[in-house]
Parts: structure tokens; sequence; C-alpha cells
């Protein structure tokens, strides 16, 4: 399953007033009303300016939105809730794009607030090792606790995956020099590495099949 993550920017805010507004996604939300638009910029306005709130936007290879994953940032926890366009629900999506977004962020334990009568969000968060917690009127707090390693497991990814980013940054400073001075050279060294790198994704083929 392929697909795309953005962050939250303004681009989003009318796309998610749809979406938290889709009767299926309301019937089960702690808030169960109709958001006016009004309301609904006020909350987009101080969203996307938080540290302590994080939403991904998952979209199709050809940029059709699939849904959100958000979390609200408490200390060492996160709360998270999930939500998807109703062309995408019931088709395994929620799965995988919940598991693939608990690895963006570095926390050891997340918390989420299911209706009790949500029987399929219940499921899904049972199926990526969340317990039930408690009851809380008539949501259930489920929780999930990753284990030191883990946790120490994806801290180091982001730290390896900062340093990958500096290091683009210089080797395309250095092709850009390159290009500048050597325009002849560089284009040759550049038309080698090319070719390799054909070759290993000629053979990385092979292990696949």
């Amino acid at each position: 399953m392929v697909f795309k993550i953005e962050k939250l920017s303004n681009k989003h805010i009318k796309y998610l007033f749809n979406l938290r507004n889709d009767k299926d996604v309301r019937n089960f939300s702690i808030n169960n009303k109709v958001i006016e638009y009004k309301d609904h910029k006020k909350w987009f306005k101080k969203t996307i300016n938080s540290k302590k709130t994080l939403i991904y936007i998952f979209l199709t290879k050809s940029n059709i939105r699939i849904g959100y994953v958000r979390f609200e940032i408490v200390k060492s926890s996160a709360y998270v809730s999930i939500a998807l366009s109703k062309n995408f629900r019931n088709r395994g999506y929620s799965k995988v794009i919940l598991s693939y977004a608990e690895n963006l962020i570095n926390k050891n334990t997340f918390i989420a607030l299911v209706n009790n009568k949500n029987v399929k969000s219940i499921s899904l968060f049972r199926s990526l090792d969340y317990n039930k917690y408690k009851l809380s009127g008539e949501f259930i707090i489920m929780k999930k606790k990753l284990s030191k390693n883990k946790t120490d497991y994806l801290s180091i990814i982001k730290k390896i995956e900062k340093i990958r980013k500096n290091n683009n940054s210089n080797w395309m400073d250095l092709l850009r020099i390159a290009f500048k001075y050597s325009p002849k050279e560089a284009a040759k060294i550049m038309s080698n590495i090319y070719k390799h790198d054909n070759k290993i994704g000629l053979l990385s083929k092979k292990l696949s099949k």
C-alpha cells in the first residue's frame, strides 16, 4: 500500500471541516454536533500553530486524501484519533496509516478514547496492541505502551533521518560546485553514478522475487 504524507497546512482547512462533519465520523465523536465553519476556523488557527497537536494527512500516490491521524501530546504520552474519507473506509487503510503515524513521533505511550459502540475502532486499536484501560462514560480508554527498546529504536531512527537530511543538503552543495567549476567532468561522474544506481535497482528486483 503506497501513500504520501503531509503535515497540517492551510490547504487542509476545508478538508478537515468536511470530514469532521461527516455523519459517521460525528456519530462516534466526543462532540457529535455539527461544527460551524467559524468555530472550525478558530480551532484550525489554534491547532496549526500548536506544538502539542500533530496532524498528519495521508494521501494516495495520485494525491487523493485518505484521511488523517491526530496526536495530542501530553508529557510522554500521545492521545490519538483517526478519521478516513468515506471512500477509504473498510478497506484496511486504518491499520496501515495509524501504525505508520505512530512511528513519526517519539512517544512511548499512546492513548485512544473510543466510543464503546464503535466496534470497528475498538477492533482497530486492539489489532495494534492497544489494551482496554478503563471506562469513561460511554467511551473506552485504550492504551498502548511501547517497550523501552522500541522507544530507543524510534529515537535513533529520528536522529538518522535528521542527519540524512543534512547530508543530502551537503551533497547538493557539492554537486553545484562541481557543475559550476568543472561541468564536463561532473557530468561524466553523474552518468557513472546513474549507471551504477540502475545496476543496483536490477539486483534489488532479483532479491524481491
